[in-house]
């Protein structure tokens, strides 16, 4: 009766060999998942290089404000002669500024020849410069315009009219033509021709 215990006391003793063993396993797969952390941390690495390139795309907008992006001789030939000028006498012309273009006309009358250049100065330089006199602020589709005249031009030829745009301002001058000697002054007329061509220039 006392033999009965001993076959009790050696099952325990198997049953913690296969416990160990089990461990042993689990070491397998930790090395393995250690793996991916270094392709992980790679893939992050373009986004950056991607973002570098937008501002380059953003300063193409200042081709807008390029004096050059418009030219007053690609306006019409109809609204030209709506505004009482020749479209025959159209005659490009040059400036001191490469960038800008300039166009001119002759009236219908042959009293006065309009010159439409572009400018990049703002209204607001044109009328604080030295070679400006009777400087006056008009209502004209809403945009910050003045007439002027020149200082030098003391047998009072010609007035010009500066009107605002994107790239600075549209520059009108009418001056009477040749030996003419119209009833209409000029600064009345220069505002006559550009009130008529107002519809023609750009933002």
């Amino acid at each position: 009766m006392t033999a009965a215990p001993s076959p009790t006391t050696a099952a325990p003793t198997t049953a913690p060999s296969t416990t160990t063993a089990a461990p042993s396993t689990t070491t397998a797969p930790d090395s393995t998942t250690t793996q991916p952390h270094p392709i992980t941390t790679t893939r992050p690495n373009p986004f950056p290089e991607t973002t570098r390139t937008e501002p380059t795309t953003t300063t193409t907008t200042t081709v807008v404000v390029d004096p050059a992006s418009w030219d007053p001789c690609a306006i019409p030939s109809g609204s030209i002669a709506a505004a009482g000028l020749d479209p025959a006498t159209k005659e490009r012309r040059s400036l001191p500024n490469p960038r800008a273009w300039g166009c001119q006309w002759l009236s219908s009358d042959g009293n006065y020849e309009l010159l439409i250049e572009t400018d990049d100065r703002t209204v607001d330089e044109i009328a604080q410069s030295p070679k400006v006199v009777n400087v006056r602020r008009i209502a004209f589709f809403g945009r910050r315009t003045i007439v002027f005249n020149a200082r030098q031009d003391g047998n009072n030829i010609g007035c010009l009219l500066a009107t605002e745009t994107s790239f600075g301002n549209v520059l009108f001058t009418a001056r009477k033509h040749a030996d003419q000697q119209p009833e209409q002054e000029p600064c009345d007329a220069v505002q006559q021709f550009a009130g008529k061509l107002g519809i023609s220039l750009p933002s």
